[in-house]
């Protein structure tokens, strides 16, 4: 019993330094939408929010979005790790939209077949700062990805390849190009969870720039995102209010 109490003690007080030694970072964004791996999540005045403990390698926190009617709203935590080339991150997605055709309203559901929140794999490799072209995959590996018998995951997948095409003291521009697909299929479905077939679900063209205004920086961004397997396109211009 002794014993335990020790390591117990031991562990509060490692788990309470490590949490002191990392640092704080938070940020606001306003948006005229919520666009995600082809699909355009929310329209209307939308803001997102994002606060994290980062450390050297290891970070986790939590990130919220929704809009001012009320109709989109989503909470989510996430883990990550970090080094000069590779990223990896499992994040917990609820989205909990009052006109959600899923289960949305029990937080703590984690029942295959029955919860409403998913969890995403991502993964991101960076080839070199020289030649800083990313390339990812994300998995949706448990929650409410499920095929039409409601037995199986599919496994819904993303992967994608981006680079930034020009970039010059506070501009930059990138592009990226994505492709869905589920890596189970049953019954010979074709769809997945980001597109209603297996193609290039996202064409996008991102440009920030950062301006200064009385020693405020104030970030903005446009973001052109096609998608040919919807014949969709989509405009979002954003804003961060804040960051630190």
């Amino acid at each position: 019993m002794i014993k335990i109490k020790i390591l117990m003690i031991a562990s509060i007080i490692i788990g309470t330094s490590w949490v002191y030694s990392q640092k704080l970072h938070s940020a606001l964004q306003l948006r005229n939408s919520h666009l995600w791996r082809g699909q355009e999540v929310s329209s209307g005045l939308v803001y997102t929010g994002d606060v994290h403990l980062d450390g050297e390698n290891f970070y986790g926190g939590f990130w919220a979005g929704g809009n001012f009617d009320g109709s989109y709203k989503e909470f989510d935590n996430y883990i990550g790790y970090k080094n000069k080339h590779l990223t990896v991150e499992l994040w917990d997605i609820y989205n909990f939209s009052p006109g959600a055709t899923y289960n949305n309203k029990e937080f703590f559901n984690y029942n295959a077949s029955e919860t409403g929140r998913f969890w995403d794999f991502r993964s991101y490799y960076t080839i070199s700062e020289k030649f800083p072209l990313v390339l990812s995959w994300n998995t949706v590996i448990f929650g409410r990805d499920r095929n039409k018998d409601n037995t199986q995951n599919k496994y819904s997948s993303f992967v994608s390849t981006e680079y930034p095409v020009y970039k010059k003291e506070n501009l930059e521009v990138r592009g990226r190009i994505g492709y869905g697909f589920a890596l189970n299929n049953t019954h010979g479905e074709k769809g997945n969870f980001f597109a209603k077939e297996a193609g290039f679900n996202e064409i996008s063209l991102i440009i920030t720039k950062t301006f200064t205004i009385a020693g405020y920086q104030l970030p903005v961004g446009i973001w052109g995102m096609f998608n040919p397997v919807g014949n969709n396109a989509y405009l979002q211009f954003s804003v961060q209010a804040y960051s630190f």
